[in-house]
This record gives C-alpha cells, structure tokens and sequence, in this order.
C-alpha cells in the first residue's frame, strides 16, 4: 500500500487543486500588496508578512482562470530553502486538508514544472501543483515566455 500524504485543498477559480501540506509554511488572509514595476502580470507584487517580505503570485492571471466570490481568498506561503525568497500563492478559497494514498502519475503532455501528481477521490481528480518546481527559475520563465502562452493553460488542468 503506497504512503498516505497530507494535501492542502485549494480552489483556483472554479477549480479545485492541492499542494502538499509539508510545504506550506502559512495560511492568511489577504494582506496589503505592494506592485513591482517590470513584474510579470502573475506576480502581484510583494507583502510584509510578520517580520519578512513575501512575493505574492496569483496563477489565475496567468492562466485566465476567472476568480470566484465563492468561498474566502487566502495567501499561502511556502516554505523555501532561503529565507529571502518566499511566496505566496493568492488563492480564491482553502477547501480542506486531504488524506490520501490514491495517486496517480501526471500524463507526459503536462508540463512537469507544473504539476507534479493526481489525488483521486471517489467523485473527482484534483491536481497537485509542484510547488518546489513551479516556482524555479526555470519554470518561472518558462511561465512568463510567449512561447508556452497557449500551452499554459492546458498544461495547468
């Protein structure tokens, strides 16, 4: 029997999607951001979150996922090997913590900075985001290239 693991559900959207919990660091409610100039339209800036500074990314712009009223925005910051590079990912509402050793493998045609496994649940799929490579730099430019444009959002779901 594979490992249970812990998930934090999210929706994006209308969308449902899941982190691992061990790699959140925070939950919060929105907080004052602050725009940087020459950011990518996804990145709404930063924010004084306790003692640090925080860069806060919202994926549904970058994606074209419409918000929803439905539920409460929330950021979640992650955890990072350094301290200076946080961010938190501006989400429409937290829906629950998960359980479950139900996963399956990402298909090849996802792009693999995006997401990283599918959770099944007895009514749905909900995909997992990769967190530890969706914000590299790596994926961060590819995220921001006009090449993957069109692919983004396919890749996403």
């Amino acid at each position: 029997m594979d490992e249970m693991k812990q998930f934090i559900q999210f929706k994006l959207g209308l969308n449902d999607y899941a982190v691992e919990m061990s790699c959140v660091r925070e939950i919060i409610k929105p907080v004052k951001v602050i725009d940087l100039l020459g950011a990518p339209e996804f990145v709404q800036g930063i924010a004084k979150v306790r003692d640090g500074v925080v860069t806060i990314v919202d994926l549904r712009k970058k994606f074209e996922i419409e918000p929803t009223d439905e539920g409460e925005a929330r950021i979640m910051i992650f955890e990072s090997d350094k301290e200076t590079e946080r961010v938190g990912l501006w989400v429409d509402d937290v829906v629950e913590i998960l359980e479950s050793n139900s996963l399956e493998k990402i298909p090849n045609i996802i792009h693999q900075g995006t997401i990283k496994e599918i959770i099944k649940t007895k009514d749905n799929i909900i995909p997992v985001l990769d967190v530890a490579q969706l914000f590299s730099n790596e994926v961060l430019t590819w995220l921001n290239s006009d090449n993957g444009e069109n692919n983004v959002r396919r890749n996403l779901l």
